[in-house]
């Protein structure tokens, strides 16, 4: 019996001995482009997200990154006009939502192995917004205003450039080749003060780790 458990224990230490070690060899640096899609909620408008990802390992489930990123959003009031001879004219509104900002991220990894990886990240940013979406649009049609076409009439009252600070949740996922070249998928939330939500989001991630 005392044989079987010294066994046990044996077993066990050397498990994890190896596991350390394992960790120990994996790298601690990475650089990553993330690029992928997401939703403005003040406007419901999809854009794209694009971001450069520096990220430090600290302890053996823990990380530190910061990331500098861009995002564009962009859409449309659709309106349509056709003429008696049959041709038709786009007199759709058209906005853009544009913005950069810096983000300090700590991971949490579920799992982290040579190939595999799996956590949540959380961290705060600032961010800069320029925003072309007025706060309000009135739309006056012909009969009302005796021009052949409809017209939009826009008020704002809110600026177009912002300055704001939020914070930004992640579930992500990835899978490294030999160790060096890095492929994930990451998905979010992103909050801030100016009142704008992107979500949801997904994100394709390619880097390196070293």
């Amino acid at each position: 019996m005392k044989k079987n458990l010294f066994l046990i224990f044996f077993l066990i230490c050397n498990i994890k001995q190896a596991i350390s070690q394992n960790t120990r060899l994996l790298p601690t640096q990475s650089l990553k482009l993330n690029i992928g899609r997401g939703k403005l909620g003040t406007g419901d408008i999809q854009g794209l997200m694009l971001g450069v990802e520096y990220e430090r390992y600290f302890q053996k489930r823990l990380s530190w990154s910061t990331e500098l990123g861009m995002t564009i959003h962009d859409g449309s009031d659709l309106l349509l006009v056709t003429e008696a001879s049959g041709e038709v004219h786009d007199l759709s509104y058209r906005y853009t939502t544009a913005g950069a900002q810096l983000v300090g991220k700590i991971g949490y990894y579920f799992l982290r192995t040579k190939n595999w990886d799996m956590g949540v990240r959380i961290g705060g940013l600032f961010r800069y917004q320029s925003s072309s979406v007025p706060d309000d649009v009135t739309m006056l049609f012909p009969i009302a205003t005796g021009l052949p076409v409809p017209i939009f009439i826009n008020e704002n009252t809110s600026p177009q450039r912002t300055y704001s600070v939020g914070g930004i949740s992640q579930l992500f996922v990835s899978y490294t080749i030999k160790q060096k070249i890095l492929l994930g998928l990451t998905t979010g939330l992103q909050l801030d003060t100016n009142g704008d939500t992107i979500f949801p989001q997904l994100s394709f991630t390619i880097g390196r780790r070293f």
